[in-house]
Protein backbone atom coordinates (compact mmCIF):
# COMPACT_ATOMS: atom_id res chain seq x y z
CA UNK A 1 0.00 0.00 0.00
CA UNK A 2 2.52 2.28 0.83
CA UNK A 3 4.67 2.03 -2.32
CA UNK A 4 1.47 2.42 -4.14
CA UNK A 5 0.47 5.76 -2.56
CA UNK A 6 4.22 7.50 -3.43
CA UNK A 7 4.04 5.65 -6.79
CA UNK A 8 0.80 7.54 -6.84
CA UNK A 9 2.04 11.03 -5.53
CA UNK A 10 5.15 10.76 -7.62
CA UNK A 11 3.10 10.38 -10.99
CA UNK A 12 0.81 13.66 -9.98
CA UNK A 13 3.96 15.48 -9.72
CA UNK A 14 5.30 14.35 -12.74
CA UNK A 15 2.24 14.58 -14.93
CA UNK A 16 2.73 18.28 -13.82
CA UNK A 17 5.88 18.66 -15.75
CA UNK A 18 7.07 16.07 -18.48
CA UNK A 19 11.02 16.92 -18.56
CA UNK A 20 11.09 17.77 -14.82
CA UNK A 21 13.10 14.27 -14.62
CA UNK A 22 15.45 15.81 -16.79
CA UNK A 23 15.65 19.50 -14.82
CA UNK A 24 14.07 22.51 -17.02
CA UNK A 25 16.16 25.54 -18.23
CA UNK A 26 15.33 28.33 -20.14
CA UNK A 27 18.84 29.64 -20.71
CA UNK A 28 20.05 26.43 -22.29
CA UNK A 29 22.21 28.41 -24.91
CA UNK A 30 24.28 29.44 -21.67
CA UNK A 31 24.07 25.74 -20.65
CA UNK A 32 25.22 23.36 -22.64
CA UNK A 33 27.35 21.21 -21.55
CA UNK A 34 24.98 19.59 -18.85
CA UNK A 35 22.81 18.26 -21.51
CA UNK A 36 25.86 17.72 -24.52
CA UNK A 37 29.28 16.78 -23.50
CA UNK A 38 30.36 17.23 -26.94
CA UNK A 39 30.39 20.85 -25.95
CA UNK A 40 33.33 20.62 -23.36
CA UNK A 41 36.39 22.70 -24.97
CA UNK A 42 34.20 24.62 -27.31
CA UNK A 43 34.91 28.15 -26.02
CA UNK A 44 38.79 27.29 -26.09
CA UNK A 45 39.01 28.61 -22.56
CA UNK A 46 38.35 27.50 -18.95
CA UNK A 47 34.43 28.34 -18.84
CA UNK A 48 32.76 28.12 -16.19
CA UNK A 49 29.04 28.11 -15.75
CA UNK A 50 26.85 28.44 -12.24
CA UNK A 51 22.80 28.71 -12.14
CA UNK A 52 19.65 28.51 -10.38
CA UNK A 53 16.22 28.00 -11.11
CA UNK A 54 13.35 28.85 -8.84
CA UNK A 55 10.30 27.41 -10.59
CA UNK A 56 6.51 27.90 -9.95
CA UNK A 57 7.59 29.96 -6.84
CA UNK A 58 5.32 29.48 -3.94
CA UNK A 59 3.33 27.52 -5.80
CA UNK A 60 2.22 23.96 -4.72
CA UNK A 61 3.16 23.76 -1.24
CA UNK A 62 0.78 21.54 0.87
CA UNK A 63 0.53 22.12 4.94
CA UNK A 64 3.75 20.39 6.48
CA UNK A 65 5.18 19.22 3.99
CA UNK A 66 8.06 20.46 1.26
CA UNK A 67 7.61 22.48 -1.61
CA UNK A 68 6.44 20.74 -4.98
CA UNK A 69 7.34 23.95 -6.86
CA UNK A 70 10.43 22.23 -8.81
CA UNK A 71 14.12 24.04 -7.50
CA UNK A 72 17.53 23.02 -9.59
CA UNK A 73 20.87 24.57 -9.15
CA UNK A 74 24.00 23.82 -12.30
CA UNK A 75 27.40 23.63 -12.08
CA UNK A 76 29.78 23.21 -14.52
CA UNK A 77 33.28 23.10 -15.91
CA UNK A 78 35.25 22.44 -18.83
CA UNK A 79 38.38 23.51 -20.79
CA UNK A 80 40.08 22.84 -23.63
CA UNK A 81 43.10 20.30 -24.10
CA UNK A 82 45.78 18.35 -25.69
CA UNK A 83 45.40 14.62 -24.32
CA UNK A 84 48.02 12.15 -25.79
CA UNK A 85 48.51 14.58 -28.58
CA UNK A 86 44.60 14.39 -29.35
CA UNK A 87 42.67 18.22 -29.25
CA UNK A 88 40.43 17.35 -26.51
CA UNK A 89 37.87 19.08 -24.51
CA UNK A 90 36.90 17.85 -20.93
CA UNK A 91 34.80 19.14 -18.21
CA UNK A 92 32.33 18.36 -14.95
CA UNK A 93 29.20 19.17 -14.76
CA UNK A 94 26.92 18.76 -11.05
CA UNK A 95 23.11 19.30 -11.00
CA UNK A 96 20.87 19.23 -8.02
CA UNK A 97 17.32 19.18 -8.12
CA UNK A 98 14.53 19.00 -5.86
CA UNK A 99 10.91 18.91 -7.06
CA UNK A 100 8.37 18.03 -3.09
CA UNK A 101 10.17 15.22 -1.11
CA UNK A 102 12.07 13.87 -4.47
CA UNK A 103 15.48 15.23 -4.84
CA UNK A 104 18.24 14.02 -7.46
CA UNK A 105 21.55 14.72 -7.22
CA UNK A 106 23.89 14.13 -10.91
CA UNK A 107 27.46 14.35 -11.20
CA UNK A 108 29.25 13.31 -14.44
CA UNK A 109 32.84 13.33 -15.62
CA UNK A 110 33.06 14.82 -19.81
CA UNK A 111 35.16 14.29 -22.34
CA UNK A 112 35.12 15.13 -25.74
CA UNK A 113 37.57 14.67 -29.23
CA UNK A 114 37.44 17.57 -31.23
CA UNK A 115 38.47 18.11 -35.04
CA UNK A 116 38.77 21.15 -37.29
CA UNK A 117 36.21 21.04 -40.09
CA UNK A 118 35.16 22.78 -43.28
CA UNK A 119 32.28 23.40 -41.63
CA UNK A 120 33.66 24.34 -37.78
CA UNK A 121 34.70 22.88 -35.14
CA UNK A 122 33.16 19.56 -34.43
CA UNK A 123 33.07 17.91 -30.83
CA UNK A 124 31.97 14.11 -30.06
CA UNK A 125 31.76 13.01 -26.60
CA UNK A 126 31.50 11.13 -24.02
CA UNK A 127 29.73 11.96 -20.21
CA UNK A 128 30.00 9.22 -17.67
CA UNK A 129 28.92 9.98 -14.08
CA UNK A 130 26.75 9.22 -11.01
CA UNK A 131 22.86 10.01 -10.32
CA UNK A 132 21.81 10.11 -6.28
CA UNK A 133 18.12 9.98 -6.13
CA UNK A 134 16.66 10.64 -2.23
CA UNK A 135 12.77 10.51 -1.24
CA UNK A 136 12.41 12.29 2.11
CA UNK A 137 9.27 9.47 2.40
CA UNK A 138 8.30 11.06 6.40
CA UNK A 139 6.91 14.24 4.20
CA UNK A 140 4.57 12.12 2.19
CA UNK A 141 1.59 12.56 4.60
CA UNK A 142 -1.08 14.40 2.43
CA UNK A 143 -1.71 15.36 -1.02
CA UNK A 144 -2.09 19.14 -1.78
CA UNK A 145 -5.15 20.52 -1.49
CA UNK A 146 -3.96 22.15 -5.31
CA UNK A 147 -3.96 18.58 -6.75
CA UNK A 148 -6.70 17.42 -4.87
CA UNK A 149 -8.92 20.10 -6.29
CA UNK A 150 -7.39 19.83 -9.80
CA UNK A 151 -8.27 15.60 -9.84
CA UNK A 152 -11.19 16.36 -7.87
CA UNK A 153 -10.12 13.27 -5.12
CA UNK A 154 -10.12 13.54 -1.54
CA UNK A 155 -7.02 11.86 -0.94
CA UNK A 156 -5.45 11.67 2.75
CA UNK A 157 -3.03 9.18 4.07
CA UNK A 158 -1.96 9.62 7.60
CA UNK A 159 0.91 6.74 7.37
CA UNK A 160 4.21 8.02 7.08
CA UNK A 161 7.35 6.38 5.13
CA UNK A 162 10.54 5.47 5.26
CA UNK A 163 13.25 8.09 3.84
CA UNK A 164 15.72 6.48 1.43
CA UNK A 165 18.35 7.43 -1.43
CA UNK A 166 19.29 5.37 -4.04
CA UNK A 167 22.73 5.15 -6.47
CA UNK A 168 22.83 4.03 -10.14
CA UNK A 169 25.86 4.84 -12.98
CA UNK A 170 24.54 7.09 -15.59
CA UNK A 171 26.31 7.74 -19.43
CA UNK A 172 25.54 10.46 -22.26
CA UNK A 173 26.81 11.02 -25.75
CA UNK A 174 26.66 13.77 -28.27
CA UNK A 175 27.85 15.61 -30.95
CA UNK A 176 28.39 20.06 -30.53
CA UNK A 177 29.39 21.65 -33.94
CA UNK A 178 30.33 25.02 -33.78
CA UNK A 179 30.86 27.87 -36.85
CA UNK A 180 31.37 31.36 -36.37
CA UNK A 181 27.78 32.38 -38.21
CA UNK A 182 25.73 28.72 -36.53
CA UNK A 183 26.19 26.08 -34.07
CA UNK A 184 23.87 22.79 -33.76
CA UNK A 185 24.36 20.08 -31.34
CA UNK A 186 22.64 16.36 -31.00
CA UNK A 187 22.88 13.98 -27.66
CA UNK A 188 21.16 11.60 -25.52
CA UNK A 189 20.97 11.65 -21.50
CA UNK A 190 20.45 8.55 -19.39
CA UNK A 191 21.68 6.43 -22.13
CA UNK A 192 21.85 3.11 -19.87
CA UNK A 193 18.37 4.24 -18.08
CA UNK A 194 19.53 3.89 -14.79
CA UNK A 195 17.58 2.58 -12.18
CA UNK A 196 18.89 3.73 -8.93
CA UNK A 197 19.02 1.17 -6.52
CA UNK A 198 16.73 2.01 -3.14
CA UNK A 199 17.56 0.35 0.31
CA UNK A 200 13.73 0.11 0.99
CA UNK A 201 10.21 -0.74 -1.36
CA UNK A 202 10.52 2.38 -3.54
CA UNK A 203 11.71 2.00 -7.30
CA UNK A 204 12.69 4.93 -9.81
CA UNK A 205 14.34 4.73 -13.40
CA UNK A 206 15.24 7.36 -15.96
CA UNK A 207 14.20 7.37 -19.63
CA UNK A 208 16.47 8.22 -22.34
CA UNK A 209 16.56 11.94 -23.47
CA UNK A 210 17.36 13.22 -26.82
CA UNK A 211 17.98 16.74 -27.35
CA UNK A 212 18.41 18.52 -30.04
CA UNK A 213 19.87 22.18 -30.58
CA UNK A 214 20.62 24.84 -33.23
CA UNK A 215 20.99 28.52 -33.63
CA UNK A 216 22.20 31.12 -36.38
CA UNK A 217 23.75 34.52 -36.06
CA UNK A 218 22.44 37.38 -38.03
CA UNK A 219 24.68 40.36 -38.30
CA UNK A 220 22.11 43.42 -39.04
CA UNK A 221 23.65 45.98 -41.54
CA UNK A 222 24.93 49.21 -40.55
CA UNK A 223 24.10 48.17 -36.80
CA UNK A 224 26.34 46.89 -33.95
CA UNK A 225 23.23 44.44 -33.13
CA UNK A 226 23.47 40.84 -33.60
CA UNK A 227 20.30 38.48 -33.93
CA UNK A 228 19.97 34.80 -32.39
CA UNK A 229 17.77 32.50 -33.12
CA UNK A 230 17.67 29.53 -31.59
CA UNK A 231 15.60 25.97 -31.35
CA UNK A 232 15.94 23.63 -28.02
CA UNK A 233 14.21 20.61 -28.28
CA UNK A 234 13.87 17.36 -25.64
CA UNK A 235 12.02 13.91 -25.78
CA UNK A 236 12.00 10.62 -24.72
CA UNK A 237 10.08 9.31 -27.60
CA UNK A 238 7.04 9.43 -25.75
CA UNK A 239 6.40 12.97 -25.45
CA UNK A 240 8.82 16.78 -26.36
CA UNK A 241 9.01 20.20 -25.52
CA UNK A 242 10.66 22.90 -27.75
CA UNK A 243 11.94 26.00 -27.17
CA UNK A 244 11.98 28.58 -29.98
CA UNK A 245 14.09 31.71 -29.21
CA UNK A 246 15.42 34.49 -30.36
CA UNK A 247 18.14 36.88 -28.64
CA UNK A 248 19.24 40.18 -29.39
CA UNK A 249 23.04 40.67 -29.06
CA UNK A 250 24.55 44.85 -28.49
CA UNK A 251 27.89 45.37 -28.97
CA UNK A 252 28.42 41.45 -28.12
CA UNK A 253 28.04 42.88 -24.38
CA UNK A 254 24.27 42.99 -24.02
CA UNK A 255 21.85 40.63 -25.06
CA UNK A 256 17.81 40.26 -24.55
CA UNK A 257 15.47 37.97 -25.76
CA UNK A 258 12.38 36.22 -25.61
CA UNK A 259 11.56 32.18 -25.98
CA UNK A 260 8.45 30.47 -26.74
CA UNK A 261 8.06 27.09 -24.67
CA UNK A 262 5.28 25.17 -26.71
CA UNK A 263 2.40 24.13 -24.39
CA UNK A 264 4.06 25.75 -21.73
CA UNK A 265 5.44 28.92 -21.07
CA UNK A 266 6.63 32.54 -22.57
CA UNK A 267 9.72 33.48 -21.74
CA UNK A 268 11.94 36.96 -21.05
CA UNK A 269 15.39 36.70 -20.91
CA UNK A 270 18.55 39.20 -20.74
CA UNK A 271 21.82 39.92 -19.21
CA UNK A 272 25.32 41.37 -19.54
CA UNK A 273 28.83 40.49 -20.06
CA UNK A 274 31.34 42.36 -18.50
CA UNK A 275 35.14 42.75 -19.43
CA UNK A 276 36.80 40.39 -17.55
CA UNK A 277 34.51 37.70 -18.94
CA UNK A 278 32.10 37.57 -15.91
CA UNK A 279 28.72 37.19 -17.43
CA UNK A 280 25.73 37.95 -15.87
CA UNK A 281 21.97 36.29 -17.27
CA UNK A 282 18.54 36.62 -15.86
CA UNK A 283 15.26 34.38 -17.54
CA UNK A 284 11.51 35.03 -16.29
CA UNK A 285 9.29 32.27 -17.69
CA UNK A 286 5.04 33.32 -17.62
CA UNK A 287 3.51 30.03 -17.74
CA UNK A 288 0.45 29.75 -20.78
CA UNK A 289 -0.27 25.99 -20.02
CA UNK A 290 -3.85 24.98 -18.77
CA UNK A 291 -2.17 24.97 -14.97
CA UNK A 292 -0.84 28.54 -15.53
CA UNK A 293 -3.77 29.79 -12.86
CA UNK A 294 -2.20 27.66 -10.34
CA UNK A 295 1.56 28.40 -10.74
CA UNK A 296 3.39 31.33 -10.03
CA UNK A 297 6.38 32.95 -12.39
CA UNK A 298 9.52 30.79 -12.67
CA UNK A 299 12.57 32.76 -11.69
CA UNK A 300 16.20 31.74 -13.28
CA UNK A 301 19.85 33.29 -12.90
CA UNK A 302 22.89 32.63 -14.67
CA UNK A 303 26.43 33.17 -14.17
CA UNK A 304 29.06 32.25 -16.09
CA UNK A 305 33.16 33.16 -16.38
CA UNK A 306 35.86 32.54 -18.62
CA UNK A 307 39.78 33.28 -18.60
CA UNK A 308 42.48 32.18 -20.22
CA UNK A 309 44.98 29.46 -18.60
CA UNK A 310 47.51 30.25 -21.06
CA UNK A 311 49.75 33.07 -19.72
CA UNK A 312 50.94 34.44 -22.80
CA UNK A 313 47.49 34.70 -23.53
CA UNK A 314 45.88 36.69 -20.80
CA UNK A 315 45.34 39.49 -23.24
CA UNK A 316 42.73 37.63 -25.42
CA UNK A 317 39.44 38.92 -25.63
CA UNK A 318 36.56 37.87 -24.38
CA UNK A 319 33.79 37.10 -26.89
CA UNK A 320 31.59 34.12 -25.19
CA UNK A 321 28.38 35.95 -25.61
CA UNK A 322 29.15 34.23 -29.22
CA UNK A 323 28.04 31.30 -27.73
CA UNK A 324 24.09 32.25 -27.26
Amino acid sequence: MARRIVFFLLFCVASLSWGQQYPQFSQNMFNHLTVNPGFAGTSEMMNLTLGNRQQWMGGFKPEGGSSMAPSTTVFGVDTEVNLLGWNSGVGLSIMNDEIGALSTIYMSAVYSKRWETDYGKLGVGLSLGLINQGIKGSELYTMPQDIQDMIGGGFHSEESFPDDEGVAFDAGIGAFLEHKTYYMGISVAHLNQPKPKFKETYTSYFDRTVFITGGYRFQLKKSPIVLVPSIFLKTNMSSYQIDWNINGILKDKYWGGITFRMQDAIVLLGGVELNNGLRIGYSYDISISQLGGARNGSHEIMLGYQFDLSIEKRKKQYKSVRYL
